[in-house]
């Protein structure tokens, strides 16, 4: 029996990981919703001149347009499909790759977060066909992934296999290719929150994409940014609330974001690099932290929840970085923010 679910279709605000809780300021905030980056964005900026925060809000929206568009693995306009094009030839990363390579290698976690499962993604079709990949196709759709080899801070090359296999050169469905969609959006809202920073008229402001949000500074009144994450098996019930007090990152995976199933299993698009199946043991995980960038917090969400609830749960800790995390039986799992962060972390009451 193969049921299909609404949910794998897009991510909308309210179908993604967080709800943007309304906060008390006394001054009224310029908020602003848009499509962008694949979902809803929504900014919302403070200013002394309404006229100058909604100008810095449309340049914010502008500068996460120039870093999605060259990143878009399935635009085949983007600089980063001419780039999968010919995967067996050096050539110069397309823009902004390289920071998102050099994120995956600082933060240590390239063993549960690969750019290079284009090949691996596009047999399971989540936006299409919905399919489950047969062994061998899937088996040798790794064996691609593990043929990109970065060769510098500015190039990279596929390196060919020793026996290639026709259905492996470019152009084919399991054609080898990077695919940094897991971390474009990341990296997208920290130029959007750069630009509102440098544009002199917005004093604060909070910048969601659904899974991921960044804040800037602190709201008029003192009061903080309270972000809520949605229950991955009840999207319209809050779970747990992440409060912060100035600038922060925070970033939410889960299992029922894109997904379809068959058989009653269902297939989520949060792969394990070492086997190309979704990851098992976690229905959605959350990190956030004050020094965290976006880049960084969409890249751990992702790489943590792959790793499994335990295995998040020490390097949240051993990297003080705070963690909510609902595991395949419902239970919950949390690491606090490191005390003076200005962030904190609380589970909302489940009810009598």
């Amino acid at each position: 029996m193969r049921r299909i679910t609404a949910a794998h279709v897009c991510i909308p605000l309210m179908a993604a990981s967080l709800l943007t809780l309304p906060g008390c300021a006394t001054d009224e905030p310029v908020v602003v919703s848009r499509e962008a980056l694949g979902t809803v964005v929504s900014i919302t900026a403070y200013g002394e001149d309404e006229t100058a925060v909604r100008a810095a809000i449309d340049d914010a929206f502008a500068v996460m347009a120039e870093i999605e568009a060259p990143l878009d693995a399935y635009d085949p306009a983007s600089d980063i499909s001419a780039f999968n094009a010919q995967p067996y030839t050096a050539q110069p990363l397309p823009p902004w790759s390289a920071s998102i390579l050099d994120a995956i290698e600082d933060l240590e976690v390239g063993d549960t977060f690969s750019p290079t499962l284009l090949a691996v993604t596009r047999l399971y079709d989540f936006e299409g066909a919905q399919t489950v990949p047969a062994e061998a196709d899937l088996e040798l759709a790794l064996a691609a992934a593990d043929g990109f080899i970065r060769t510098s801070a500015e190039t990279a090359v596929f390196s060919r296999l020793k026996d290639p296999d026709p259905r492996l050169q470019p152009g084919e469905s399991l054609a080898p290719g990077l695919d940094l969609g897991g971390a474009a959006k990341g990296l997208a809202l920290d130029a959007a929150r750069a630009s509102l920073r440098e544009s002199g008229a917005v004093t604060a402001a909070l910048i969601s994409s659904g899974s991921s949000t960044v804040t800037l500074g602190t709201k008029p009144d003192g009061s903080v940014w309270r972000i809520g994450v949605e229950d991955p098996r009840d999207t319209t019930r809050v779970v747990a609330t992440f409060a912060f007090e100035a600038d922060g990152a925070l970033s939410t995976s889960g299992d029922y974001q894109r997904y379809f199933e068959v058989d009653g299993i269902r297939y989520h698009h949060i792969l394990d690099p070492a086997t190309g199946l979704p990851a098992r043991g976690v229905r959605s995980l959350t990190v956030a932290g004050s020094s965290l960038t976006g880049l960084r917090s969409d890249i751990l969400s992702t790489a943590l929840f792959v790793r499994g609830a335990e295995r998040a749960s020490d390097y949240a800790s051993e990297h003080g970085i705070a963690l909510y995390c609902v595991d395949a039986e419902g239970r919950t799992l949390v690491v606090p923010a490191p005390d003076g962060s200005g962030l904190t972390v609380a589970e909302e009451a489940t009810g009598p």
